[in-house]
Protein backbone atom coordinates (compact mmCIF):
# COMPACT_ATOMS: atom_id res chain seq x y z
CA UNK A 1 0.00 0.00 0.00
CA UNK A 2 7.49 3.20 -1.53
CA UNK A 3 4.35 2.39 -3.69
CA UNK A 4 2.27 2.38 -0.67
CA UNK A 5 2.74 6.83 -0.43
CA UNK A 6 0.24 7.05 -4.42
CA UNK A 7 -2.57 5.54 -2.51
CA UNK A 8 -2.03 5.82 1.28
CA UNK A 9 -1.49 9.17 3.23
CA UNK A 10 1.50 9.08 5.39
CA UNK A 11 -0.07 9.20 9.28
CA UNK A 12 1.65 12.17 10.72
CA UNK A 13 3.61 15.13 9.53
CA UNK A 14 5.74 17.30 11.96
CA UNK A 15 8.11 20.19 12.64
CA UNK A 16 12.12 20.09 13.78
CA UNK A 17 11.67 23.47 15.69
CA UNK A 18 14.10 26.15 16.51
CA UNK A 19 12.75 29.13 18.78
CA UNK A 20 12.40 32.40 17.41
CA UNK A 21 14.39 34.79 19.24
CA UNK A 22 16.88 34.76 22.50
CA UNK A 23 14.20 36.53 24.22
CA UNK A 24 11.93 33.28 23.62
CA UNK A 25 14.61 30.65 24.40
CA UNK A 26 15.14 32.59 27.91
CA UNK A 27 11.96 32.09 29.61
CA UNK A 28 11.64 27.98 29.02
CA UNK A 29 13.48 25.51 31.07
CA UNK A 30 17.97 25.26 29.56
CA UNK A 31 16.74 21.33 29.25
CA UNK A 32 14.15 19.71 28.80
CA UNK A 33 13.61 15.76 27.89
CA UNK A 34 10.96 13.07 27.84
CA UNK A 35 8.86 10.81 25.46
CA UNK A 36 5.27 11.32 23.19
CA UNK A 37 3.05 8.22 22.60
CA UNK A 38 0.98 8.46 19.10
CA UNK A 39 -2.17 6.87 19.02
CA UNK A 40 -4.90 6.72 16.88
CA UNK A 41 -8.31 5.48 18.94
CA UNK A 42 -6.21 2.66 21.37
CA UNK A 43 -4.16 1.58 18.91
CA UNK A 44 -0.50 2.73 19.29
CA UNK A 45 0.88 3.97 16.59
CA UNK A 46 4.27 5.18 17.65
CA UNK A 47 6.78 6.71 20.37
CA UNK A 48 9.20 9.63 20.21
CA UNK A 49 12.03 10.33 22.41
CA UNK A 50 13.23 14.26 22.44
CA UNK A 51 16.31 16.25 24.14
CA UNK A 52 16.07 19.59 24.29
CA UNK A 53 18.77 22.26 25.65
CA UNK A 54 19.31 26.12 24.48
CA UNK A 55 22.03 24.96 22.19
CA UNK A 56 20.22 21.15 20.59
CA UNK A 57 17.19 19.72 19.96
CA UNK A 58 17.65 15.63 19.32
CA UNK A 59 14.90 13.08 18.75
CA UNK A 60 14.32 9.91 17.94
CA UNK A 61 10.94 8.31 16.31
CA UNK A 62 9.75 5.08 16.44
CA UNK A 63 6.59 4.42 13.99
CA UNK A 64 5.97 1.02 12.97
CA UNK A 65 3.57 1.57 11.09
CA UNK A 66 5.43 3.46 8.25
CA UNK A 67 8.52 0.99 9.15
CA UNK A 68 10.19 3.57 9.78
CA UNK A 69 12.77 4.85 12.75
CA UNK A 70 14.09 8.52 11.97
CA UNK A 71 16.97 10.38 14.09
CA UNK A 72 17.13 14.23 13.89
CA UNK A 73 19.02 16.91 15.50
CA UNK A 74 19.02 20.41 15.08
CA UNK A 75 21.85 22.83 16.32
CA UNK A 76 20.75 26.58 17.23
CA UNK A 77 23.17 29.49 16.87
CA UNK A 78 23.37 32.35 19.62
CA UNK A 79 20.68 33.96 18.64
CA UNK A 80 18.40 31.16 18.40
CA UNK A 81 18.37 30.19 14.51
CA UNK A 82 19.02 27.21 12.83
CA UNK A 83 22.67 26.52 12.25
CA UNK A 84 22.69 23.17 11.09
CA UNK A 85 19.99 19.91 10.68
CA UNK A 86 20.60 16.22 10.69
CA UNK A 87 18.16 13.28 9.26
CA UNK A 88 18.57 10.09 8.87
CA UNK A 89 15.49 7.61 8.28
CA UNK A 90 15.51 3.79 8.55
CA UNK A 91 13.57 0.90 7.21
CA UNK A 92 12.49 -1.08 10.83
CA UNK A 93 11.99 -3.75 8.65
CA UNK A 94 15.70 -4.16 7.45
CA UNK A 95 17.56 -1.55 10.12
CA UNK A 96 18.99 -0.15 6.55
CA UNK A 97 18.95 3.76 6.04
CA UNK A 98 16.96 5.21 3.83
CA UNK A 99 17.34 8.46 3.67
CA UNK A 100 20.26 11.29 5.08
CA UNK A 101 19.69 14.84 4.94
CA UNK A 102 22.14 17.38 6.38
CA UNK A 103 21.20 21.04 6.10
CA UNK A 104 24.11 24.01 7.34
CA UNK A 105 23.65 27.25 7.54
CA UNK A 106 26.00 30.58 7.05
CA UNK A 107 24.18 33.48 6.97
CA UNK A 108 21.76 33.70 4.65
CA UNK A 109 22.81 30.65 2.51
CA UNK A 110 21.70 27.30 3.12
CA UNK A 111 23.78 24.15 1.77
CA UNK A 112 21.59 21.00 1.39
CA UNK A 113 22.62 17.74 0.77
CA UNK A 114 20.56 14.66 0.54
CA UNK A 115 21.49 10.85 -0.10
CA UNK A 116 18.97 8.24 -0.71
CA UNK A 117 19.22 4.39 -0.58
CA UNK A 118 20.25 3.15 -3.96
CA UNK A 119 21.07 6.75 -6.00
CA UNK A 120 23.49 9.22 -6.02
CA UNK A 121 23.59 12.23 -3.17
CA UNK A 122 22.40 15.31 -4.57
CA UNK A 123 23.73 18.81 -3.00
CA UNK A 124 22.71 22.30 -3.37
CA UNK A 125 23.02 25.58 -2.36
CA UNK A 126 20.76 28.57 -1.76
CA UNK A 127 21.69 31.41 -1.57
CA UNK A 128 18.78 33.60 -0.80
CA UNK A 129 17.12 31.17 1.85
CA UNK A 130 17.43 33.75 4.67
CA UNK A 131 17.75 32.72 8.12
CA UNK A 132 15.32 29.90 9.33
CA UNK A 133 13.87 29.30 12.96
CA UNK A 134 12.71 25.78 11.94
CA UNK A 135 13.32 22.95 9.49
CA UNK A 136 9.99 21.14 8.61
CA UNK A 137 10.53 17.12 8.37
CA UNK A 138 7.73 14.95 7.76
CA UNK A 139 6.88 12.43 11.18
CA UNK A 140 8.17 14.42 14.15
CA UNK A 141 6.16 15.06 16.91
CA UNK A 142 9.14 16.58 19.28
CA UNK A 143 9.43 19.33 16.72
CA UNK A 144 6.40 20.25 16.28
CA UNK A 145 5.51 20.76 20.21
CA UNK A 146 8.66 22.38 20.87
CA UNK A 147 7.41 25.44 19.05
CA UNK A 148 4.41 25.60 21.08
CA UNK A 149 6.52 25.14 23.79
CA UNK A 150 9.00 28.19 23.20
CA UNK A 151 6.17 30.22 21.82
CA UNK A 152 5.91 30.66 25.89
CA UNK A 153 1.85 31.29 25.32
CA UNK A 154 2.53 33.92 23.15
CA UNK A 155 0.89 34.30 19.14
CA UNK A 156 4.26 33.48 17.36
CA UNK A 157 4.88 32.53 13.36
CA UNK A 158 8.20 31.05 12.43
CA UNK A 159 9.99 30.34 9.16
CA UNK A 160 10.37 26.96 8.43
CA UNK A 161 12.71 25.27 5.99
CA UNK A 162 11.05 22.61 4.27
CA UNK A 163 13.08 19.02 3.96
CA UNK A 164 12.53 17.94 0.60
CA UNK A 165 10.41 20.95 -0.65
CA UNK A 166 13.38 23.25 -0.48
CA UNK A 167 11.30 26.22 0.35
CA UNK A 168 10.60 28.55 3.01
CA UNK A 169 7.33 28.42 4.83
CA UNK A 170 5.31 29.77 8.06
CA UNK A 171 4.52 27.83 11.04
CA UNK A 172 1.65 30.42 13.23
CA UNK A 173 1.53 29.49 16.73
CA UNK A 174 -1.53 30.82 18.56
CA UNK A 175 -3.14 30.47 21.60
CA UNK A 176 -6.75 30.80 23.88
CA UNK A 177 -6.34 29.41 27.01
CA UNK A 178 -4.62 26.41 27.96
CA UNK A 179 -4.64 25.67 24.12
CA UNK A 180 -2.27 26.64 20.79
CA UNK A 181 -2.58 25.71 17.39
CA UNK A 182 0.27 25.33 15.24
CA UNK A 183 -0.84 25.91 11.34
CA UNK A 184 1.47 25.57 8.31
CA UNK A 185 -0.40 25.56 5.22
CA UNK A 186 -3.08 22.64 5.21
CA UNK A 187 -1.43 21.23 8.25
CA UNK A 188 -2.84 21.55 11.96
CA UNK A 189 -2.15 20.61 15.36
CA UNK A 190 -4.37 21.69 18.04
CA UNK A 191 -2.63 21.46 21.75
CA UNK A 192 -3.22 21.16 25.12
CA UNK A 193 -0.87 23.11 27.60
CA UNK A 194 -0.14 21.66 31.49
CA UNK A 195 0.21 24.21 34.44
CA UNK A 196 3.89 24.17 34.24
CA UNK A 197 3.44 25.83 30.64
CA UNK A 198 4.77 22.87 28.75
CA UNK A 199 2.47 20.60 25.86
CA UNK A 200 0.91 17.25 27.75
CA UNK A 201 -0.98 16.41 25.20
CA UNK A 202 -1.94 17.36 21.56
CA UNK A 203 -4.12 15.97 18.60
CA UNK A 204 -4.15 15.88 14.85
CA UNK A 205 -7.42 16.37 13.75
CA UNK A 206 -7.38 15.13 10.06
CA UNK A 207 -5.83 12.05 10.56
CA UNK A 208 -6.83 11.49 13.85
CA UNK A 209 -4.02 11.41 15.77
CA UNK A 210 -3.65 11.67 19.39
CA UNK A 211 -0.37 12.43 21.38
CA UNK A 212 0.40 11.81 24.75
CA UNK A 213 3.22 12.93 27.08
CA UNK A 214 4.60 9.59 28.88
CA UNK A 215 4.69 10.48 32.58
CA UNK A 216 4.72 6.83 33.98
CA UNK A 217 8.65 6.55 34.39
CA UNK A 218 10.14 3.40 33.59
CA UNK A 219 7.03 1.08 33.76
CA UNK A 220 6.11 1.86 29.85
CA UNK A 221 5.06 -1.38 28.33
CA UNK A 222 6.46 -2.50 25.11
CA UNK A 223 6.22 -0.72 21.53
CA UNK A 224 4.52 -3.43 19.29
CA UNK A 225 4.86 -3.89 15.59
CA UNK A 226 9.06 -3.31 16.08
CA UNK A 227 9.79 -7.05 14.64
CA UNK A 228 8.29 -8.65 11.56
CA UNK A 229 6.58 -11.79 12.51
CA UNK A 230 8.40 -14.46 9.95
CA UNK A 231 7.02 -15.67 6.89
CA UNK A 232 5.29 -19.07 6.85
CA UNK A 233 3.30 -20.11 3.67
CA UNK A 234 2.95 -23.76 3.99
CA UNK A 235 -0.20 -25.40 3.98
CA UNK A 236 -1.56 -25.97 7.72
CA UNK A 237 -2.21 -29.14 8.62
CA UNK A 238 -5.31 -30.81 6.89
CA UNK A 239 -5.54 -28.31 4.54
CA UNK A 240 -8.04 -28.91 0.94
CA UNK A 241 -4.44 -27.97 -0.67
CA UNK A 242 -0.92 -27.99 -1.40
CA UNK A 243 1.41 -25.28 -1.22
CA UNK A 244 4.62 -25.50 -3.14
CA UNK A 245 7.57 -22.88 -2.92
CA UNK A 246 8.21 -21.57 -6.11
CA UNK A 247 10.86 -19.38 -8.50
CA UNK A 248 9.59 -17.30 -11.25
CA UNK A 249 12.53 -16.22 -14.15
CA UNK A 250 11.59 -12.45 -15.31
CA UNK A 251 13.17 -11.05 -18.25
CA UNK A 252 12.98 -7.51 -18.74
CA UNK A 253 13.45 -5.36 -21.94
CA UNK A 254 16.31 -4.21 -20.11
CA UNK A 255 18.64 -5.26 -17.15
CA UNK A 256 19.16 -8.36 -15.68
CA UNK A 257 17.35 -11.00 -15.52
CA UNK A 258 15.74 -11.49 -11.94
CA UNK A 259 12.88 -13.92 -10.45
CA UNK A 260 9.92 -13.70 -8.18
CA UNK A 261 9.51 -15.98 -5.07
CA UNK A 262 6.37 -17.46 -4.67
CA UNK A 263 3.83 -20.00 -3.69
CA UNK A 264 1.66 -21.59 -5.49
CA UNK A 265 -1.17 -23.21 -4.11
CA UNK A 266 -2.87 -26.53 -5.64
CA UNK A 267 -6.30 -28.10 -4.54
CA UNK A 268 -6.39 -31.79 -3.29
CA UNK A 269 -9.81 -31.99 -4.64
CA UNK A 270 -10.55 -32.57 -8.62
CA UNK A 271 -8.12 -33.25 -11.20
CA UNK A 272 -5.38 -31.75 -13.03
CA UNK A 273 -4.44 -29.52 -15.44
CA UNK A 274 -6.00 -26.64 -12.87
CA UNK A 275 -7.38 -23.63 -13.37
CA UNK A 276 -5.08 -21.03 -11.92
CA UNK A 277 -5.79 -17.47 -10.80
CA UNK A 278 -2.47 -15.20 -10.35
CA UNK A 279 -2.71 -12.94 -7.32
CA UNK A 280 -1.43 -8.80 -7.94
CA UNK A 281 -0.79 -7.09 -5.28
CA UNK A 282 -1.23 -3.45 -4.54
CA UNK A 283 0.87 -0.52 -4.15
CA UNK A 284 4.05 -0.78 -2.76
CA UNK A 285 6.56 -3.08 -2.26
CA UNK A 286 4.78 -6.13 -0.61
CA UNK A 287 4.88 -9.79 0.28
CA UNK A 288 3.18 -12.89 -1.49
CA UNK A 289 0.32 -12.45 1.09
CA UNK A 290 -0.18 -9.02 0.72
CA UNK A 291 0.45 -8.66 4.25
CA UNK A 292 0.65 -4.81 5.43
CA UNK A 293 2.81 -5.55 8.86
CA UNK A 294 2.99 -3.13 10.74
CA UNK A 295 0.51 -0.78 9.39
CA UNK A 296 -2.42 -3.80 9.60
CA UNK A 297 -1.16 -6.45 11.55
CA UNK A 298 -2.67 -9.80 11.47
CA UNK A 299 -4.01 -9.07 7.58
CA UNK A 300 -2.78 -11.56 4.97
CA UNK A 301 -5.58 -11.03 2.59
CA UNK A 302 -3.79 -13.40 -0.34
CA UNK A 303 -3.73 -15.92 1.81
CA UNK A 304 -7.07 -16.12 2.91
CA UNK A 305 -8.14 -15.95 -1.07
CA UNK A 306 -5.60 -18.74 -2.34
CA UNK A 307 -7.31 -20.63 0.61
CA UNK A 308 -11.11 -20.06 -0.34
CA UNK A 309 -9.95 -20.83 -4.25
CA UNK A 310 -8.63 -23.72 -3.20
CA UNK A 311 -12.04 -24.66 -1.68
CA UNK A 312 -13.40 -24.19 -5.18
CA UNK A 313 -11.08 -26.09 -7.32
CA UNK A 314 -8.43 -23.29 -8.50
CA UNK A 315 -4.73 -23.49 -8.12
CA UNK A 316 -3.46 -19.50 -6.88
CA UNK A 317 -0.18 -18.24 -7.60
CA UNK A 318 0.81 -15.55 -5.51
CA UNK A 319 4.63 -13.62 -5.59
CA UNK A 320 6.54 -11.40 -3.45
CA UNK A 321 7.24 -7.95 -5.46
CA UNK A 322 10.52 -7.56 -7.38
CA UNK A 323 13.16 -6.49 -4.68
CA UNK A 324 11.15 -7.63 -1.86
CA UNK A 325 10.51 -10.79 0.07
CA UNK A 326 12.53 -13.60 -1.53
CA UNK A 327 12.23 -11.91 -4.71
CA UNK A 328 15.43 -10.47 -6.53
CA UNK A 329 15.75 -7.75 -8.91
CA UNK A 330 15.41 -3.80 -8.29
CA UNK A 331 12.24 -1.76 -7.82
CA UNK A 332 13.56 1.54 -7.64
CA UNK A 333 13.30 2.68 -10.80
CA UNK A 334 10.39 0.56 -11.71
CA UNK A 335 6.66 1.60 -13.00
CA UNK A 336 3.32 0.25 -12.90
CA UNK A 337 3.97 -0.84 -16.60
CA UNK A 338 7.30 -3.35 -15.24
CA UNK A 339 5.09 -4.59 -12.36
CA UNK A 340 2.50 -5.60 -15.39
CA UNK A 341 5.46 -7.05 -17.46
CA UNK A 342 6.31 -9.10 -13.86
CA UNK A 343 2.97 -10.32 -13.95
CA UNK A 344 2.69 -11.14 -17.66
CA UNK A 345 5.94 -13.23 -16.92
CA UNK A 346 4.29 -14.94 -14.10
CA UNK A 347 1.37 -16.07 -16.87
CA UNK A 348 4.09 -17.19 -19.61
CA UNK A 349 5.80 -19.64 -16.55
CA UNK A 350 1.87 -21.12 -15.82
CA UNK A 351 1.19 -21.59 -19.00
CA UNK A 352 4.69 -23.90 -19.01
CA UNK A 353 3.77 -25.64 -15.32
CA UNK A 354 2.74 -29.17 -15.91
CA UNK A 355 -0.91 -29.98 -14.05
CA UNK A 356 -2.05 -26.29 -14.69
CA UNK A 357 -4.58 -25.51 -17.57
CA UNK A 358 -3.18 -22.76 -19.35
CA UNK A 359 -6.27 -21.80 -20.73
CA UNK A 360 -7.47 -21.07 -17.65
CA UNK A 361 -5.90 -18.48 -16.28
CA UNK A 362 -7.36 -15.48 -14.12
CA UNK A 363 -5.69 -12.33 -12.68
CA UNK A 364 -6.86 -11.19 -9.27
CA UNK A 365 -5.54 -7.50 -8.86
CA UNK A 366 -6.22 -5.09 -5.32
CA UNK A 367 -5.69 -1.41 -5.56
CA UNK A 368 -2.36 -1.41 -7.79
CA UNK A 369 -3.05 -4.25 -8.80
CA UNK A 370 -6.71 -3.53 -10.32
CA UNK A 371 -5.07 -1.30 -12.62
CA UNK A 372 -2.35 -3.95 -13.85
CA UNK A 373 -4.92 -6.52 -14.29
CA UNK A 374 -6.48 -5.05 -16.98
CA UNK A 375 -3.34 -3.75 -18.51
CA UNK A 376 -2.31 -7.31 -18.90
CA UNK A 377 -5.67 -8.56 -20.39
CA UNK A 378 -5.74 -6.10 -22.83
CA UNK A 379 -2.64 -7.54 -24.36
CA UNK A 380 -3.23 -11.26 -24.03
CA UNK A 381 -6.76 -12.42 -25.44
CA UNK A 382 -5.62 -15.96 -24.03
CA UNK A 383 -6.46 -15.03 -20.41
CA UNK A 384 -9.72 -16.27 -19.03
CA UNK A 385 -11.34 -13.46 -17.01
CA UNK A 386 -9.86 -11.50 -14.46
CA UNK A 387 -11.09 -9.71 -11.17
CA UNK A 388 -10.54 -5.72 -10.44
CA UNK A 389 -10.37 -5.12 -6.53
CA UNK A 390 -10.57 -1.49 -5.67
CA UNK A 391 -9.33 -0.62 -9.14
CA UNK A 392 -9.20 3.10 -9.87
CA UNK A 393 -10.88 4.58 -13.11
CA UNK A 394 -9.11 8.09 -12.93
CA UNK A 395 -6.32 9.53 -13.72
CA UNK A 396 -3.59 9.07 -10.70
CA UNK A 397 -3.35 13.16 -10.23
CA UNK A 398 -7.01 13.19 -9.98
CA UNK A 399 -6.97 10.11 -7.59
CA UNK A 400 -4.27 11.87 -5.86
CA UNK A 401 -6.46 14.80 -5.55
CA UNK A 402 -9.58 12.52 -4.10
CA UNK A 403 -6.82 11.49 -1.29
CA UNK A 404 -6.43 14.84 -0.25
CA UNK A 405 -9.62 16.46 -0.70
CA UNK A 406 -11.36 13.65 1.04
CA UNK A 407 -10.49 14.21 4.69
CA UNK A 408 -11.09 18.05 4.67
CA UNK A 409 -14.39 17.54 3.37
CA UNK A 410 -15.21 15.08 6.19
CA UNK A 411 -14.21 17.10 9.04
CA UNK A 412 -17.05 18.50 10.56
CA UNK A 413 -14.75 21.18 12.40
CA UNK A 414 -13.52 23.24 9.97
CA UNK A 415 -15.36 27.14 9.19
CA UNK A 416 -16.67 26.92 5.25
CA UNK A 417 -13.59 29.86 5.13
CA UNK A 418 -10.90 27.37 6.78
CA UNK A 419 -12.46 24.51 4.60
CA UNK A 420 -11.87 26.57 1.27
CA UNK A 421 -8.41 27.71 2.10
CA UNK A 422 -7.44 24.38 2.73
CA UNK A 423 -8.90 22.91 -0.39
CA UNK A 424 -7.40 25.65 -2.44
CA UNK A 425 -4.26 24.37 -0.69
CA UNK A 426 -4.45 20.75 -1.62
CA UNK A 427 -4.81 21.42 -4.91
CA UNK A 428 -2.13 23.18 -5.37
CA UNK A 429 -0.23 21.07 -3.46
CA UNK A 430 -1.37 17.79 -6.07
CA UNK A 431 -1.15 20.06 -9.30
CA UNK A 432 2.03 21.59 -8.84
CA UNK A 433 3.75 18.17 -7.62
CA UNK A 434 5.74 16.67 -10.25
CA UNK A 435 6.43 13.34 -8.73
CA UNK A 436 9.07 12.24 -7.22
CA UNK A 437 10.13 9.03 -8.36
CA UNK A 438 9.66 7.01 -12.16
CA UNK A 439 6.70 5.15 -10.48
CA UNK A 440 4.93 8.28 -9.43
CA UNK A 441 5.24 10.30 -12.40
CA UNK A 442 3.74 7.10 -14.39
CA UNK A 443 0.95 6.96 -11.54
CA UNK A 444 -0.09 10.81 -12.06
CA UNK A 445 -0.33 10.66 -15.84
CA UNK A 446 -2.03 7.17 -16.85
CA UNK A 447 -5.75 6.92 -17.52
CA UNK A 448 -7.33 3.90 -17.30
CA UNK A 449 -10.03 3.83 -18.89
CA UNK A 450 -8.60 3.22 -22.25
CA UNK A 451 -7.08 0.39 -21.57
CA UNK A 452 -10.46 -0.88 -19.32
CA UNK A 453 -12.33 -0.69 -22.66
CA UNK A 454 -9.99 -2.74 -24.73
CA UNK A 455 -10.72 -5.84 -22.09
CA UNK A 456 -12.57 -8.29 -23.52
CA UNK A 457 -12.70 -11.45 -20.99
CA UNK A 458 -15.16 -11.71 -18.22
CA UNK A 459 -14.96 -8.77 -15.41
CA UNK A 460 -15.44 -8.73 -11.55
CA UNK A 461 -15.58 -5.53 -10.03
CA UNK A 462 -15.02 -5.62 -6.21
CA UNK A 463 -15.44 -2.52 -4.38
CA UNK A 464 -15.68 -1.02 -0.69
CA UNK A 465 -19.00 1.57 -0.04
CA UNK A 466 -16.61 3.88 2.40
CA UNK A 467 -13.12 3.33 0.44
CA UNK A 468 -11.38 6.43 0.68
CA UNK A 469 -8.35 5.54 -1.29
CA UNK A 470 -10.02 4.80 -4.36
CA UNK A 471 -14.06 6.43 -4.36
CA UNK A 472 -16.71 4.00 -4.56
CA UNK A 473 -17.58 5.67 -7.71
CA UNK A 474 -15.06 4.38 -9.62
CA UNK A 475 -16.27 0.92 -9.99
CA UNK A 476 -19.71 2.07 -11.35
CA UNK A 477 -16.72 4.19 -13.94
CA UNK A 478 -15.33 0.91 -14.78
CA UNK A 479 -18.25 -1.27 -15.55
CA UNK A 480 -19.67 1.41 -17.52
CA UNK A 481 -16.72 1.71 -19.65
CA UNK A 482 -16.37 -1.72 -20.29
CA UNK A 483 -20.21 -2.34 -21.12
CA UNK A 484 -20.10 0.43 -23.53
CA UNK A 485 -17.09 -0.94 -25.51
CA UNK A 486 -18.94 -3.77 -25.71
CA UNK A 487 -17.39 -6.51 -22.84
CA UNK A 488 -20.74 -8.27 -22.38
CA UNK A 489 -19.93 -9.84 -19.47
CA UNK A 490 -19.36 -7.35 -16.78
CA UNK A 491 -20.09 -8.22 -12.94
CA UNK A 492 -20.10 -5.23 -10.53
CA UNK A 493 -20.49 -5.79 -6.62
CA UNK A 494 -20.14 -2.92 -3.80
CA UNK A 495 -19.98 -4.11 -0.54
CA UNK A 496 -21.57 -1.83 2.46
CA UNK A 497 -19.14 -0.91 5.46
CA UNK A 498 -15.72 -2.23 3.71
CA UNK A 499 -12.50 0.07 3.18
CA UNK A 500 -10.02 -0.03 0.85
CA UNK A 501 -8.49 -3.51 2.84
CA UNK A 502 -12.40 -4.92 2.28
CA UNK A 503 -11.99 -4.79 5.69
CA UNK A 504 -15.48 -3.87 7.67
CA UNK A 505 -15.02 0.02 8.62
CA UNK A 506 -15.51 1.16 12.27
CA UNK A 507 -15.10 4.46 11.49
CA UNK A 508 -15.55 6.32 7.58
CA UNK A 509 -13.25 3.94 5.50
CA UNK A 510 -10.32 6.94 5.86
CA UNK A 511 -6.69 5.29 5.71
CA UNK A 512 -6.36 6.62 8.89
CA UNK A 513 -8.25 3.63 10.83
CA UNK A 514 -5.92 1.06 9.44
CA UNK A 515 -3.98 0.81 12.42
CA UNK A 516 -6.71 0.38 14.79
CA UNK A 517 -8.58 -2.35 12.87
CA UNK A 518 -9.00 -5.32 15.46
CA UNK A 519 -11.05 -7.94 12.80
CA UNK A 520 -8.25 -8.38 10.00
CA UNK A 521 -10.10 -10.76 8.07
CA UNK A 522 -11.87 -10.54 4.99
CA UNK A 523 -15.87 -10.99 5.31
CA UNK A 524 -16.68 -14.48 3.83
CA UNK A 525 -19.39 -12.47 1.62
CA UNK A 526 -16.65 -11.38 -0.23
CA UNK A 527 -14.61 -14.50 -0.67
CA UNK A 528 -17.25 -16.10 -1.65
CA UNK A 529 -18.32 -13.60 -4.72
CA UNK A 530 -15.50 -13.97 -5.79
CA UNK A 531 -14.81 -17.83 -5.53
CA UNK A 532 -18.47 -18.18 -7.34
CA UNK A 533 -17.81 -15.83 -9.87
CA UNK A 534 -14.52 -17.48 -10.98
CA UNK A 535 -15.66 -21.08 -10.22
CA UNK A 536 -18.32 -20.24 -12.91
CA UNK A 537 -16.02 -19.48 -15.50
CA UNK A 538 -13.10 -21.53 -14.64
CA UNK A 539 -14.54 -24.86 -13.14
CA UNK A 540 -17.83 -25.11 -13.98
CA UNK A 541 -17.80 -23.23 -17.77
CA UNK A 542 -15.09 -25.81 -18.52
Amino acid sequence: MNRNAVLIRAVTCGLVAAVASAAARAQQPATDAGLYRLYQGTAELGRESFRRSTTALESTMLLPVLSLRMTCRTEFDSVGHVARFELRAYNLATDSLSVAYTAAASGDSLHLSQTRAGANPAERHWTKAGVVDAFSAPQTVAGLVALVDRAHRRDTTFRAWGVGEDSVISVAVTFAGDTARVVSGPFELRATLGPSGLVQSADIPVQRVHIERWAGGDSIPPLTGLHRPPADYSAPAGAPYTAEEVRVPVRPAAGDTFSLAGTLTVPKSGHAPYPVAVMITGSGLEDRDENLWPLVQGYRPFRQIAERLAQAGIAVLRVDDRSFGGSTGNALQATTEDFANDVAAQVAWLRARPGIDGRRIALIGHSEGGVIAPMVAARDPRLAAIVMMAGTAKPGVQVLLDQSLGPIERDSELSPERRAELEAQARQVVVADSGSSPWMRWFRSYDPLPTARRVKQPVLILQGAVDRQVTAGQADTLAAAMRAAGNRDVTERVFPHLNHLFLVSPTDGSFSEYPALKDTAIPAGVLDTLADWLQARLVRGR
